[in-house]
C-alpha cells in the first residue's frame, strides 16, 4: 500500500509539472506494478492488499480528473487497463494443479469445513464450493468459512454459479455452466478484478466461452462419470482436451472421470489443472487421497 501511496503522490506532482505527465506516469506505474506484482504471485490471497491499493490509485486519479484537465482522463483509462491486465494474469496463473469441488452432496455427510481442510492439507490448489441443496443463507455462511480457509492456505477459491455470493465473500473466481449466468453478465456484476471459469463439453462451447471473456475453460467430461449429473455427457477424451489446450492461451481444467489410473494421461495433454471430485471428497481419507493424486501430478509420470 505504501508503494501505491507513493505512486499517487507522484501522479499529482507529475500532473502539475509536465505536459508529458501521462506518458511519464504510465511508465512509472508499469514499473511499480511489476515490482509489487512479484510479492503476490504466490497465491490469490496475496491479491487483496494489491487490489485495495489499486482502488486507492484509481480513487486518486478520479479526484485528479475532477481537478485537472482532459489529460488525466486518458491516464485513468491507461492505468485501469494496466491494473486489469495484471490482475487477470495473476488470477489465471492461480488455476493450476489439483482442483476439487466441495459439495454437500459429495462429502459422505461430513463437515464441509473439515473436508476442505483435509484436501488442502493433501495439496489441493483450487477449491470450488458448489451447493444445490442448502438455502442461500447457509450457502453464504459456508462460502465465507471455506473462503477463509482457502485464504489462510493461499489456495484459490471458486464459487459455483452464485454471482451474488461470490461478490459478498470476495471470491477470486466464479464458475458458471453453459446454462448459468452468461460470462459477460457475471463480469459486469463482479468487475474486472474477479475471474470467471466456465464449463464446456467441446470445442464450440470452449471457443464461445473464451470469446465471451472467460478466464479459464473447464472441459469434460474427459471420461465417463456419474458425478454431479454428468452421466449423460458423452466423454470428450484426452485427445480433444489436448487440442483445446493447443488452441487457447487460457488455463484449461480437465474434469470428469479422472483418477489415479488415468491422471498421467490427462496431464500429458498439457492442461494446467485437473478437477477430481469423488476420488478425493468421497474417499475414506480425503487428505491421503488428495496427497496421492497430487504426488502423481507433481511427478509428471
Amino acid at each position: 500500500m505504501t508503494s501505491y501511496e507513493n505512486v499517487c503522490s507522484s501522479l499529482l506532482k507529475a500532473l502539475d509539472e509536465s505536459d508529458n505527465a501521462v506518458d511519464k506516469f504510465v511508465l512509472r506505474l508499469k514499473t511499480d506494478l511489476s515490482d509489487l506484482g512479484k510479492s503476490f504471485l504466490s497465491g490469490p490471497s496475496k491479491m487483496r492488499p494489491f487490489l485495495e491499493a489499486a482502488e486507492c490509485v484509481l480513487f486518486q486519479l478520479e479526484t485528479a480528473r475532477n481537478l485537472s484537465n482532459q489529460t488525466s482522463c486518458g491516464l485513468i483509462d491507461s492505468i485501469e487497463a494496466e491494473i486489469n491486465i495484471r490482475v487477470k494474469t495473476v488470477l489465471r496463473k492461480s488455476i493450476s494443479g489439483i482442483y476439487t469441488i466441495i459439495d454437500p452432496d459429495a462429502v459422505n455427510n461430513r463437515s464441509l469445513v473439515e473436508v476442505t481442510k483435509s484436501v488442502i492439507s493433501g495439496g489441493v490448489r483450487v477449491i470450488q464450493y458448489r451447493d444445490k441443496l442448502n438455502d442461500r443463507s447457509v450457502f453464504l455462511e459456508n462460502a465465507q468459512s471455506i473462503q477463509e480457509i482457502c485464504d489462510d492456505a493461499e489456495v484459490t477459491f471458486v464459487v459455483n454459479d452464485a454471482a451474488d455470493i461470490a461478490n459478498l465473500v470476495s471470491a477470486p473466481f466464479l464458475h458458471v455452466g453453459q446454462s448459468d449466468l452468461p460470462v459477460e453478465s457475471a463480469s459486469k456484476l463482479l468487475g474486472q478484478a474477479r475471474g470467471i471459469g466456465r464449463s464446456n463439453n467441446g470445442p464450440i462451447e470452449a471457443s464461445e466461452s473464451e470469446y465471451s471473456g472467460a478466464d479459464y475453460l473447464a472441459v469434460g467430461a474427459v471420461y465417463a462419470t456419474s458425478t454431479m449429473g454428468k452421466s449423460a455427457r458423452t466423454p470428450v477424451g484426452p485427445k480433444l482436451v489436448q487440442k483445446l489446450v493447443q488452441e487457447t492461451e487460457l488455463p484449461v481444467v480437465a474434469i470428469g472421470g479422472i483418477g489415479a489410473e488415468n491422471l498421467n494421461e490427462v496431464r500429458s495433454t498439457g492442461v494446467q489443472s485437473v478437477c477430481i471430485v469423488s476420488s478425493i471428497t468421497m474417499a475414506v481419507d480425503p487428505e491421503e487421497s488428495a496427497r496421492s493424486l497430487v504426488d502423481i501430478w507433481n511427478s509428471g509420470g
